[in-house]
């Protein structure tokens, strides 16, 4: 009996030495226990999203579908470029409507990217998109006047905004998702 108690004690000892010395589960061995924010595709740096409306559009031919942007947005769409110039930008994204990509396009010529397109009411496919393949990176997206504030939601921001009125193209919603951290928004008003 004494032997017994001798080894259960030595066991237990050696037991609690040795989970002393384990090192704390890192996040990603968390997130595959099933515990933690880790999710694939994302990295420990933030991801910061840019959305804007399309800007001014023209509005001279009613029929028309697919309008592209007036004189006063093109000057917009030049000043959305002035005003990201110091920002380091990975992606562009935008809906296949031309004012969207032209609102993005003196920001493609001038850093050399694609733009890619995105459906216009597929705000969570864009969120996965961008966590996916733009983890940790910086992107610019275009949006509509009824698309921009869901879009800012389904990133997981909190704006204090309820709508955006249709005569408004001048707002940008800076959107930082951080792994494990709520999401934040800034919003400014820029000019053309």
């Amino acid at each position: 009996m004494k032997k017994l108690l001798q080894f259960a004690s030595l066991l237990l000892l050696f037991l609690c030495a040795s989970a002393s010395c384990t090192q704390p589960a890192s996040e990603v061995e968390t997130a595959r226990a099933g515990v933690g924010t880790y999710a694939p595709g994302t990295a420990a740096a933030a991801t910061t999203v840019y959305v804007v409306r399309h800007a001014e559009k023209d509005i001279s031919n009613p029929h028309d579908q697919d309008p592209d942007l007036n004189d006063e947005g093109k000057a917009r769409a030049e000043a959305l470029r002035a005003l990201l110039q110091d920002v380091e930008l990975n992606a562009l994204y935008a809906t296949r409507y031309a004012r969207t990509k032209s609102t993005l396009r003196p920001l493609a010529e001038e850093r050399n990217l694609e733009i890619a397109t995105y459906s216009a009411n597929d705000f969570l496919g864009l969120k996965e998109r961008l966590l996916q393949d733009h983890a940790g990176q910086q992107v610019v997206v275009a949006g509509h006047s009824n698309t921009v504030l869901p879009l800012v939601q389904a990133f997981g921001a909190k704006s204090n905004m309820s709508h955006i009125p249709e005569t408004q193209y001048g707002y940008i919603f800076k959107v930082t998702m951080t792994p494990g951290k709520a999401a934040t928004v800034e919003i400014e008003k820029y000019d053309n």
